[in-house]
């Protein structure tokens, strides 16, 4: 096991736990909001949230992604110097980008409307949301500042920040705007300018991380220092342009997925005689399902940070063996991670849904668990491509697949297969974006994966867990008579099942538990005990 592998381990799961939190508290927020607003707004609410995503992609993930890489590369020859500079730079770039994009969502709200044929009371989200914009790209700055260096503490404490803050101002702001008796759009907009509230807090905190700990990090660095030439902003800004065009549209596939089904289904469904009141509300339940799946989808975001540097480390060092160990351990790591979490929300699609929103949109939430596995890894190998230098590649994929979605849905909507066509063509999207990916990553590098440790262990593990979930849910409900009992204690059963088919088989191995507190002993014991491979 070595050092740059658990790092990468460490970072990934550092990010995954702490995204799986702040998830938990995106729920929070967003659960009591439908109750709150009703099935119609919530609806309109998902459908301006994924516009919004796009919109701050580059400066949320894309464009930090690039920094990050740029920044990682500098380290792995020890060039802190330039690492610094590159940050400084940037920090102007992205805080007149954020700037421009914030202004664009103020100025452009109505030519906005009018493309996605919205009703016009949509406006007052896109202003509560225009105010983080500019907020997001400084705090994404800093982020890359420590991703590079493979410092994931900050962006997971961002992370949860940020989703409770979300709650907190969020649910406060819409109460109060209730008891003031505050028409429904004005309500939904005050909800929206809470998330920009959060950003702002959640960007504060990460500045003054980075004043306690730079002057540390900076002192560490200065003894191993090499002097390199420096960097100019003009070469920062062209290097910046140069990468973070196609990085961004790569890492942008989940919002790219939701803003083509925002800009098609208003518009197809009412092609079929639908109302925009009616197509809301159906829109409402799809939003819900995306709320449950977007907390196990941290995953995939967790991974493609964690696995950028790492890679460019590896790459700027010349070290082949280490970037087809890091390839094989990134998907090993999203199958391990990314089936489970599939395989439990299709079979409990149903029970969820119940307990948290006393919906039955059982359908939706079931094929969105199917993309699920297939967002993990097509996001794990954007990033692997990305750190390895191919980032147009990625970029061109996303292309494809977004040409393939776009027909699926036009076609699909329309149909008697409605919203749920809109999911079936995100299933194609990202099976095309995993397959265009991989065909690349394999003939770049040649990589042959065991397939024993990477596909079949994982594979049965989430197969077993599966058949005893729905056999423990069957069981439970018809002694206990209760929903939110029975779907609970399933699911921890679940998880219980799935790590221990994982020992059983030894599917763990030393790199996959480098993230716990004394590792080494753990490890040591598990050994022992014949539980994972000596």
């Amino acid at each position: 096991m070595n050092s740059q592998s658990t790092k990468f381990v460490k970072g990934a799961m550092i990010l995954s736990i702490a995204g799986l939190i702040a998830k938990v508290f995106s729920a929070i927020y967003r659960i009591p909001l439908s109750y709150l607003v009703g099935n119609d707004v919530f609806g309109d609410y998902t459908a301006v949230y994924g516009i919004y995503g796009l919109l701050i992609s580059p400066v949320l993930v894309g464009i930090p992604n690039a920094l990050t890489k740029m920044v990682s590369e500098r380290i792995a020859v020890n060039d802190y110097d330039n690492a610094h500079k590159i940050y400084r730079h940037a920090m102007v770039i992205l805080g007149c980008l954020g700037f421009l994009i914030s202004l664009f969502m103020i100025l452009g709200v109505d030519w906005i409307i009018a493309t996605t044929e919205w009703p016009s009371s949509n406006r007052y989200m896109i202003y509560g949301f225009s105010v983080s914009v500019m907020f997001i790209a400084i705090a994404g700055v800093y982020k890359s500042y420590f991703q590079g260096r493979e410092i994931m503490v900050p962006t997971a404490l961002t992370q949860i920040i940020e989703n409770i803050s979300k709650a907190i101002f969020g649910l406060g702001i819409i109460y109060l705007l209730i008891k003031l008796e505050q028409d429904s759009a004005i309500v939904i907009g005050g909800a929206a300018f809470g998330v920009s509230l959060a950003f702002i807090l959640s960007t504060l905190y990460i500045v003054r991380y980075y004043m306690k700990h730079t002057k540390k990090i900076h002192t560490e660095e200065s003894k191993v220092a090499k002097r390199y030439k420096e960097v100019t902003f003009g070469q920062v800004g062209k290097q910046l342009a140069k990468l973070a065009i196609p990085i961004s549209l790569a890492t942008a596939a989940y919002s790219v997925m939701n803003f083509i089904d925002t800009i098609t289904i208003f518009k197809r469904m009412q092609a079929i005689g639908f109302s925009k009141e009616q197509v809301s509300h159906m829109y409402g339940f799809m939003g819900k399902a995306l709320t449950i799946i977007n907390v196990p989808l941290t995953i995939s975001l967790a991974l493609m940070i964690s696995i950028l540097p790492a890679i460019s480390t590896a790459m700027v060092q010349k070290n082949k063996q280490e970037v087809r160990n890091k390839i094989s351990l990134g998907i090993r790591l999203s199958l391990l991670l990314g089936l489970p979490a599939a395989t439990g929300i299709i079979i409990l699609a149903n029970p969820i849904m119940t307990m948290i929103f006393r919906v039955k949109a059982n359908d939706y939430l079931q094929l969105f668990g199917i993309c699920l596995v297939l967002m993990i890894i097509g996001q794990t190998l954007a990033g692997i491509l990305q750190g390895m230098g191919k980032y147009l590649y990625p970029a061109m994929a996303l292309l494809v697949s977004v040409g393939i979605k776009y027909a699926i849905n036009y076609h699909l909507i329309a149909s008697d297969f409605q919203l749920r066509g809109a999911i079936i063509g995100s299933i194609c999207y990202y099976v095309v974006f995993v397959s265009l990916n991989y065909w690349k990553l394999k003939k770049e590098t040649g990589v042959i994966l065991d397939k024993t440790s990477v596909f079949v262990k994982p594979i049965l593990a989430s197969v077993i867990m599966g058949i005893s979930v729905f056999f423990i849910y069957k069981g439970t409900i018809g002694i206990l008579h209760s929903n939110l009992i029975a779907t609970v204690l399933t699911i921890i059963s679940g998880m219980i099942i799935y790590f221990i088919v994982l020992f059983a088989t030894k599917a763990l191995q030393e790199e996959d538990l480098s993230f716990l507190p004394n590792h080494t002993k753990v490890i040591a014991k598990l050994k022992k005990l014949g539980l994972i491979k000596k």
